[in-house]
């Protein structure tokens, strides 16, 4: 637990040397347009235009890249938005925050015995996903994706774990980058020696890979020949974009950037202090994106945090008995 803290504390350090400036103007105006760009597709293929012709003529005409084929989202967000319009989706997202806050604070209660600290996760988990429910945020796949991958956490148990590999795979069906949880779900697994668990999330892998593998295919077969290139992604951003996304997604972005400096590393301390599978599992899963965004992501993508929102901040409550128990207790190893 000492090594845990000394990282928390590095990254603090870290935080508050170079911590993240407010969101620019050039971001902002990139979220507008991004936007813009989801409602002109989604308007197009609601009409019964076929998906993958609209979103290459779209993001061709606004300069957005085309290639590699990951720059175009797969369609199962647009698909959704057409059958039961916008607002029917935003119902749809409430309904599934409102199952997300539940499940996850009944997991929390089985990661902490205490009711105050419990009361405090609970509503800082609250307070992460109630403001990301509105008509512009769910045009962004990557919520969808993080509101699925924290239901998957928070309906999991080690009876009953079927539903959370369903619905970890309908967030990768919603963004990619919810592959990197599956893994994640998948090594908990395996650590824990459940083999048959960790076959059935490899499986859920293997067939998220396929369906990419068919999305490609079509993203390819609608392409120009003088489709535009993206200008890639490693930027090696370092733990200075990790906490740009802490800012951009949760009610952080309302506080100054040293409080952000200090809350992200002791909340991720507190996740991987708190014993039990639950918070492993969170405590991976977070591993599982932030260590590869540590080079990957340029500043424009700080949205990709949607997809750690719901849960990631709510493990600073949890820090409290773990620090106290490091004051108490200051020589472990030796003990």
């Amino acid at each position: 637990m000492l090594a845990l803290l000394g990282l928390a504390l590095t990254l603090i350090m870290l935080g508050l040397r170079s911590a993240p400036a407010p969101i620019s103007s050039q971001v902002a105006a990139g979220t507008a347009g991004d936007a813009a760009l989801y409602r002109a597709i989604d308007r197009r293929v609601a009409a019964g235009e076929p998906y993958y012709r609209v979103v290459v003529q779209e993001q061709r005409a606004r300069n957005y890249p085309l290639q590699p084929f990951v720059v175009v989202r797969p369609p199962t967000r647009t698909w959704l938005f057409a059958q039961v319009g916008d607002a029917g989706a935003l119902c749809l997202a409430w309904l599934l925050a409102g199952f997300v806050i539940a499940t996850l604070a009944w997991r929390l209660r089985t990661a902490t015995t205490s009711l105050p600290l419990w009361s405090a996760s609970f509503a800082v988990v609250a307070a992460s996903v109630v403001p990301l429910v509105n008509p512009v945020v769910v045009l962004w796949s990557d919520l969808w994706a993080g509101l699925l991958t924290a239901l998957s956490l928070g309906c999991r148990s080690d009876r009953h774990w079927r539903a959370s590999v369903a619905f970890g795979f309908l967030a990768v069906l919603f963004r990619e980058l919810a592959l990197a949880y599956l893994a994640a779900m998948m090594l908990a697994a395996l650590v824990e020696r459940r083999r048959f668990e960790a076959a059935v999330w490899f499986g859920g892998i293997a067939l998220a890979l396929g369906l990419l593998a068919v999305h490609a295919v079509a993203v390819h077969a609608v392409l120009p020949p003088d489709a535009p290139v993206s200008q890639g992604w490693l930027r090696a951003g370092g733990w200075h974009f990790d906490l740009s996304m802490a800012r951009a997604t949760t009610f952080l972005l309302l506080l100054p950037a040293s409080i952000a400096a200090v809350f992200v590393p002791l909340a991720l301390f507190g996740w991987a202090a708190t014993r039990g599978g639950f918070a492993r599992r969170v405590t991976l899963a977070l591993a599982a994106w932030l260590l590869p965004f540590l080079l990957i992501g340029r500043p424009e993508n700080s949205y990709w945090g949607l997809l750690m929102a719901p849960f990631w901040l709510a493990g600073f409550p949890l820090a409290l008995p773990a620090l106290y128990e490091l004051v108490r207790r200051p020589h472990p190893i030796t003990a």
